[in-house]
This record gives C-alpha cells, structure tokens and sequence, in this order.
C-alpha cells in the first residue's frame, strides 16, 4: 500500500480505537527513546549534525515491523548539551543511553522561598548553584545559553520533526503525541527538579504541610498557565509522564497528585482532547482515581501495573494501552508469547479503547530486538482476525 493511503489508513484505525468503536485491527504504538538505534548497531552520537541519518537509523526497525502510530521516537537530549551542561537532570551517557540521572539543589529549608516566590527562587537560588558557570562572565553566559537553545531546537524540534515526517513518508506512521506540550503535577516537579527522590519522600514525613502548600505555589508558576488557554488536540495528545506515584501512598496521592491531575483532565476535555499519561512503576489501587475524571479524557499507558486489573477497573472510562511485557521479549521467544498477546486483544479489544504496546520506553540496546519486532506483528495479524 502507498504510504499515503496507509497513513489514511493507520490513522483511521487510531481514531475509531480512541472513539470505542471496533476497527480492522488493534492499533499499536510504541515509546522510544533512541532505544532503536542500537538495533542497527548505531547510537545518537553517529548522527551529529545528520538529521536525515538518524531519522532513517532511528526507525530502521520498522522495516521488519508492523506499527500504528508513533506515541515518542526521539533522543530528546542533544549531545552537545548534554557535555555541555554537566549538571542538568536529562543528558546521554557515552554509548548514547538517554538518563535521568536526580541532583537536586534545593535544601529540606528552603520551602518558604520557593511558596512565597517560585520564579524568583528557580532564577535567583537554584539556578545559581546548580549552573555556576553561567555566572562567570556575561560572554561566556551567552555562549553557554546559545548552546542550550541550538541544541534543544536541534533535538526537540528539528530532528523531532525530521524523524516525524521520515516515520509518515516511508511508513505511513502518524505521530499523534505533542511532543512540545509536557505536562506534570506539582509533586513530580518536586520531585524531578527540586529535591529528587529521597528528598521528596522525606519532606513529605517530616514536614508534609510545607509541601503541600508548595503545590499550589508551583501549579500557579509552572501549570496554570498551559491550562489557561484551551488546548488544540489538532497539535497531538500532551505527554504526560507520571514519577512520585508509585512511591506514594493511597491517601498521599489523593490529596497530593490527584487534585491537580483532575484539573489538567477537565482542561483537555474543554477541547475535546487526551492526554497520554505514562502511569510508570507500580499505581495500584490509586488508578481508581481516574474514575473522577471526565470519560476518556486520558490515554492510561500501563507500566508495572496488571493490565488486566486497570482494564477491569477503568478500561470502560479511559482508553488502555499497554500490554506486551518488554522483559518478556529478552527472555522469551515468540512462541511462548503467543498465547499471552492473543489473551491480551481477546480481553481487551473487543468494542475498540485498547491501543497494543510495550510496556517499557525503548532506551537501551536490546530493548528493541527480534522478538518484540515478532510480537507487534503477530498482534497486528491476529488482531485482524
């Protein structure tokens, strides 16, 4: 088929999928993070300055393997930067792998600076004392800035957008993820920016109310105003990729996450949109949440979570995606998957709002390897039946 019929064609599946109506088959997805690129022996450090390179190598894979839609293929890292900024969160190891490696600033005392003025406490402490050499000299600064933002624009937009354009032109695979609109809860900017993992989990112990009224202070800064303007689902669904919560308890989550979880799905639904929301790590009961949200508001893509046990309990709410256990495919052959992927579309399936998946971003080499190109195809195939 013409890549542009079968684009038509994919993208159709998709949308009847999102709509609960039964298609000709179960569409798939994927998320990948370069992960494919050790597939055809390469890495993101082969490709500086080769846009055309890289979006051919990052998708080399889908010549052996049938996809849908394309949730994420991209390093949304560039190289330079990452040497550059050495103490950033986000930057590449030497073979290429995209990490998030935590170095949190902020100190367990310095709550009251960042509710009173968060923009001022991000400019004026933070930034300061993790980025020192941006103080040095105003010459060196607009150097170092300059690179940041080429560099960003060069991974994010350029090679996004490249990569997006090869994966439609030579697969007729739609992108139907923003990947410029992020989005998260004020607790998983605590603890992703400001005082990672342990810290977060001991503040919330030892000084609980200091945290929760930071929430509030970030949400102002940092959210409301992506929910101030009604959102374009033209642009792709927002990504949303969930942290803290696996660490926390039912009633932390509650009162802590859900509250503004809710007001991110009450805007999407103003604008007839999704959001994709990467439920990362174990959720447990704490998905019942969900159920408070305006129907079919969210994409939920299961991690660690029994998928089975989400779809009993939401999946007649939200969509599900998800499934395909990515530690499976390195210890398993396709043979002994068989089963497991035809029970998967056999539960799920039926009247449309499950998208098949692999339950792990593509980040390192193995992760995209034969036998997880055997299952998407032998799920495409037998979804079709």
């Amino acid at each position: 088929m013409d890549p542009k019929e079968l684009y038509a064609k994919k993208l159709e599946v998709f949308q009847k999928t999102l709509a609960r109506e039964e298609a000709d088959w179960v569409p798939s997805t994927i998320l990948n993070a370069g992960g494919s690129l050790y597939y055809v022996g390469k890495n993101v450090y082969d490709f500086i300055g080769d846009h055309a390179g890289e979006a051919k190598a990052i998708t080399a894979f889908l010549d052996e393997m049938w996809l849908d839609v394309n949730f994420a293929t991209a390093v949304t890292c560039s190289t330079r930067v990452s040497e550059t900024f050495t103490t950033a969160e986000n930057r590449l190891t030497k073979d290429g792998t995209l990490v998030h490696l935590q170095t949190p600033f902020m100190q367990a005392d310095e709550y009251d600076q960042l509710i009173a003025d968060p923009a001022g406490f991000v400019a004026n402490v933070l930034l300061p004392r993790k980025y020192p050499y941006l103080y040095e000299n105003r010459e060196k600064t607009k150097e170092l800035l300059k690179i940041y933002a080429e560099g960003q624009m060069d991974a994010l937009a350029i090679q996004g957008g490249t990569t997006m354009q090869y994966l439609a032109e030579h697969y007729g695979v739609p992108s139907v993820m923003n990947g410029g609109c992020q989005i998260n809860t004020p607790l998983d900017h605590i603890f992703d920016y400001f005082r990672g993992f342990r810290g977060t989990l001991t503040d919330l112990r030892r000084q609980p109310d200091k945290v929760k009224a930071a929430l509030d202070a970030i949400w102002d800064y940092q959210c409301a105003p992506i929910v101030a303007q009604l959102y374009d689902p033209a642009q792709g669904m927002p990504f949303q990729p969930c942290h803290v919560p696996p660490y926390l308890s039912p009633k932390q989550y509650e009162e802590l996450c859900w509250p503004y979880e809710k007001r991110f799905a009450d805007w999407i639904t103003a604008s007839g949109g999704k959001i994709v929301s990467v439920l990362e790590g174990r959720f447990g009961r704490m998905t019942d949440c969900f159920l408070d949200a305006p129907k079919d508001s969210f994409v939920l893509f299961v991690d660690d979570d029994d998928i089975y046990d989400v779809n009993e309990r939401l999946g007649q709410h939200h969509i599900i995606a998800g499934g395909l256990l990515s530690v499976n495919t390195r210890m398993m052959k396709i043979d002994e998957m068989k089963d497991g992927i035809m029970k998967l579309i056999d539960t799920l399936a039926p009247g449309g709002g499950y998208i098949f998946a692999a339950n792990k971003c593509c980040l390192t080499p193995g992760d995209v390897n034969r036998n997880l190109i055997d299952c998407y195809n032998f799920a495409h195939e037998y979804s079709k039946k």
